[in-house]
């Protein structure tokens, strides 16, 4: 999987997208017929709803971010924008670079 870059507010910014899929990760353990646990990969759907939606929120941002003025220039975003950013950012989803 590759990190997809993202320059806002005069940073760049990366989706960690191996942070994305251990956070929705539900961890399972079945035995096979030999009788040995293996590894089944499932996932939180309600978290990974949740966090397609809220990825699907800032690539889909049509507002015209002035990155000269940093972070204050963030200021004048939708709120969806500003959730979505500041929900990943503090999960470790969007990391600066």
């Amino acid at each position: 999987m590759e990190n997809i870059l993202l320059e806002i507010g005069g940073k760049e910014y990366y989706f960690d997208v191996e942070k994305l899929a251990e956070i929705v990760k539900l961890p399972s353990v079945q035995k096979d017929e030999n009788g040995e646990e293996e590894e089944i990969l499932h996932i939180d759907i309600s978290k990974y709803e949740v966090y397609r939606e809220l990825v699907s929120v800032i690539l889909n941002c049509n507002d015209i971010i002035d990155n000269k003025m940093g972070m204050h220039g963030l200021n004048s975003l939708p709120i969806p924008f500003k959730l979505s950013f500041n929900t990943l950012l503090m999960k470790g989803i969007i990391k600066e670079l």
